[in-house]
């Protein structure tokens, strides 16, 4: 498995998300539903088809200097298909793909040149890795069950739950996966990084109301009590259930491996 993999596969959905907004902006206007539609857009495209890309040039052509720019501009092609096949999508799709493989390949450069964290006695492998997405999808996918009413509307709510919290736990999961890993020893470090991912997504997601709720002149405990109910405890709580549940499949896939090697 190549080294710092976790921030390889983070930087696919991450450089195209980055790309499509930049794209949506310039052709829509930079109001912030038209960035974030293509951010969402240009990260699921490359989830679906970027990161297996990645992953079939790893292995089949790892010395190959074209692999990133040749996936970049595939991916784009199925956007620009997505869209409608029109010269005006095609055109916009063959600039993102030239785009996207240029910050694709300069990213992926810089992060192979970083050290590789330490194992601290950790066997590692892509189990670990899908592990995040995993424990994200059903986190999200099960609290949303539980908060949603149920009957026939259970499925459709725990698979939009799952997908949401899949794509969280790629563009949020793995990079604090790899931070985590360097920073902590503790075998809690995983719970840790779940709770620190967690008032991550809520700075970039709810934060913003912070604002909004302190020109409404509250205070005091006015202001604290109504934000930490609905603001930062929700966003902290999935995020420690994440970890530990992350946590738990981690022990399951390591017991074996432990005990074939005593």
């Amino acid at each position: 498995m190549p080294r710092n993999a976790e921030l390889r596969l983070f930087a696919v959905p991450l450089c195209a998300a980055l790309v499509y907004a930049l794209i949506k902006g310039l052709v829509n206007g930079w109001a912030a539903s038209q960035l974030f539609s293509g951010f969402l857009f240009g990260s699921v495209i490359a989830m679906l088809l970027g990161i297996p890309l990645l992953l079939w040039g790893d292995r089949r052509c790892p010395g190959a200097p074209w692999r990133h720019l040749g996936s970049s501009l595939l991916q784009a092609l199925v956007a620009g298909l997505l869209l409608g096949p029109s010269p005006r999508h095609l055109l916009l799709a063959l600039l993102g793909g030239l785009a996207l493989g240029a910050l694709s390949s300069l990213v992926l450069r810089g992060i192979e040149r970083l050290p590789a964290p330490p194992d601290h006695g950790q066997s590692r492998g892509w189990g670990r890795l899908l592990a995040v997405p995993l424990s994200g999808a059903l986190t999200l996918g099960a609290v949303a069950v539980a908060l949603y009413p149920k009957g026939s509307e259970s499925l459709p709510v725990l698979l939009m739950g799952g997908m949401v919290g899949a794509w969280i736990g790629m563009l949020v999961g793995w990079p604090m996966l790899w931070l985590v890993e360097r920073l902590f020893a503790t075998r809690w470090r995983y719970v840790l990084g779940g709770g620190l991912s967690g008032l991550l997504i809520w700075l970039l997601s709810g934060a913003p109301g912070l604002y909004i709720h302190s020109l409404k002149g509250a205070s005091g405990l006015d202001y604290w009590i109504p934000l930490l109910n609905r603001g930062v405890f929700p966003f902290l709580l999935l995020g420690l259930l994440g970890g530990l549940l992350f946590s738990l499949f981690n022990e399951i896939r390591r017991r074996p491996r432990l005990a074939n090697h005593h």
